[in-house]
């Protein structure tokens, strides 16, 4: 079962997305950004239009060499290029939602977006928002290798990798040279989740091997110096 990572395309996004809805099938995140289910034809169209629009953003599929299959998929957004208009810009809400329904994940999303601001403002930086595995192929490398694609793009363009982590990757990030942020802190409070506790989102970085081990927060601190020094 050789696996390789390579880059999606368009005619790849309907399977892409079977391996994310199987892998979170469980997972909370999806009541929130589906509420009322998953109109699978509206999401295609709309990646879709995302893909072809999104000039900063770099899906990738991992796929055994057996059987053609795609058994894992991450969306790369790298904001190397200079300029405001070419930084993260904050969501501004679950715009795809109405009502009680973007009330709801907008008290989940917000403060996501919120610290991210907070952290790297327009400062050039790389951020992953999604990786999935099918759960048939997890614990055999494919998401170390999907999280190696990301870190030798960054390696080569000296930045950092910022990602709020679900938890379960954790052991797989700390292993790729992440750190978990303490300094600052989001929690989302049972009462607005649905769980049965208030449940905290851990913000994870990794810094370029050109910062010579300097953690985040004393990067940032330092006003990120673009030589880490």
């Amino acid at each position: 079962m050789p696996l390789v990572v390579l880059p999606a395309q368009i005619c790849d996004i309907e399977a892409v997305y079977d391996v994310y809805f199987k892998a979170f099938e469980h997972q909370p995140v999806l009541r929130f950004l589906f509420p009322r289910g998953v109109d699978r034809k509206a999401h295609t169209e709309q990646v879709t239009h995302m893909w072809s629009a999104d000039p900063n953003g770099y899906p990738i599929k991992c796929v055994d060499t057996d059987t053609g299959a795609i058994v894992g998929m991450a969306c790369w957004d790298i904001f190397w290029k200079p300029g405001d208009v070419n930084a993260w810009q904050h969501p501004g809400g679950a715009v795809w939602l109405d009502g009680e329904d973007r009330e709801t994940a907008d008290k989940i999303l917000v403060p996501i977006w919120d610290v991210h601001k907070e952290l790297f403002g327009y400062h050039k930086h790389i951020y992953l928002p999604t990786i999935a595995v099918h759960p048939d192929y997890q614990r055999r490398g494919a998401g170390r290798m999907l999280m190696q694609w990301g870190v030798e793009v960054a390696e080569q363009l000296g930045l950092p990798i910022y990602l709020e982590s679900t938890g379960p990757g954790n052991s797989l990030y700390r292993a790729m040279g992440f750190e978990q942020l303490t300094h600052v802190q989001i929690i989302h409070k049972a009462v607005d989740t649905g769980e049965m506790n208030d449940t905290e989102i851990p913000l994870m970085v990794r810094m370029p091997k050109t910062a010579k081990a300097m953690p985040f927060k004393e990067w940032a601190e330092k006003g990120y110096p673009k030589m880490y020094d």
